[in-house]
Parts: structure tokens; sequence; C-alpha cells
């Protein structure tokens, strides 16, 4: 699998917070997606990750802030 973002909570952490979060564990700052609820940074192109096979995504929670979207081959 592959991480293609993660995501953060916005009632439980602010951008700050969240931007602090991805650097300190060495994760990518490219693009950042912000909807109503969430801030989400993308690591990896979905559009490219479906080009190379991975076209199953899923959700990990990793904890009540912070969760992953997971890219799987088929």
């Amino acid at each position: 699998y592959k991480v293609q973002s993660i995501v953060f909570e916005k009632d439980m952490i602010d951008f700050q917070e969240a931007l602090d979060w991805v650097i300190s564990h060495g994760d990518k700052v490219k693009k950042i997606d912000e909807t109503d609820t969430q801030f989400r940074f993308r690591q990896l192109d979905p559009n490219y990750l479906k080009r190379r096979g991975y076209t199953e995504f899923r959700t990990k929670r990793l904890n009540d802030v912070v969760s992953l979207i997971l890219a799987y081959r088929q």
C-alpha cells in the first residue's frame, strides 16, 4: 500500500499543529486540501496511483485527530 493523504480533523487541531505534525514525521507538504472539517496533506496524487494499479482507497484512523488515506493494488 501507499499513503495517499494524511487527514486532520479541524475541530481537534489547528492548521499550524497539523503542519508541524506532518513535518515532524518526515512527510510531504506539497499539496494541502482544506474542507469545512478537514486539512488533507496530499502525499501522492490519486491519478498517479491509479495509473500504477492502486485502485482501492481506504481510510485508516490513527486516533481522533489523524487518519491516513491508503491506496492498495487489487
